[in-house]
């Protein structure tokens, strides 16, 4: 039988202080003596999935609805969000949070390991109903380029299904 994992909310972020089994996921980032930070998406997923439980500082558990709640007042986009990295870490990818190059996410190919291969896309979460430009379009492949990823726009509709655009530049 699968162990649950347990965590602590700590502001934006959960706690587990026993995550070797999260780890082996790739779950999360590692801190010290075996303790694993998680993002609210990377909670969200494991709670999600009856791999996590978390426990607010009196030691109440948090369910999903009431977790969801208490990340989107720190971060109203997190729905969003949430719908690409679910549905990526579903299809079998490896996602970790993309802050460091401007995008939400970065992803590992099927196969690709954290530390071992770098990764081959960073991924963006965008409405359905948003107005792109070209400028943005044009910022989004400059900044894949110059970390040598591809971009994606992942494409949240209103059901929460997600589908995923690639930019790339081409040269003549």
């Amino acid at each position: 039988m699968e162990e649950i994992c347990e965590g602590v909310l700590q502001g934006q972020r959960v706690l587990v202080l026993r995550g070797e089994e999260l780890e082996k996921g790739y779950f999360g980032k590692s801190l010290d003596e075996g303790r694993i930070q998680l993002a609210p998406v990377e909670a969200l997923y494991l709670v999600e999935k009856g791999k996590l439980k978390v426990k607010n500082g009196e030691g109440a558990e948090l369910p999903f609805e009431k977790l969801i709640t208490i990340f989107v007042k720190m971060d109203p986009d997190l729905p969003l969000k949430y719908a690409v990295y679910s549905d990526l870490r579903s299809k079998g990818y490896i996602v970790k949070t993309g802050l460091k190059f401007g995008a939400h996410f970065r992803v590992y190919d099927r196969g690709e390991k954290p530390g071992e291969a770098h990764s081959k896309y960073i991924v963006q979460a965008v409405p359905e109903w948003i107005k792109l430009t070209p400028t943005d379009f044009a910022r989004g492949v400059r900044l894949a380029r110059s970390v040598r990823k591809g971009m994606l726009f992942g494409v949240v509709d209103d059901e929460g299904d997600v589908t995923y655009y690639s930019l790339t530049r081409e040269k003549p």
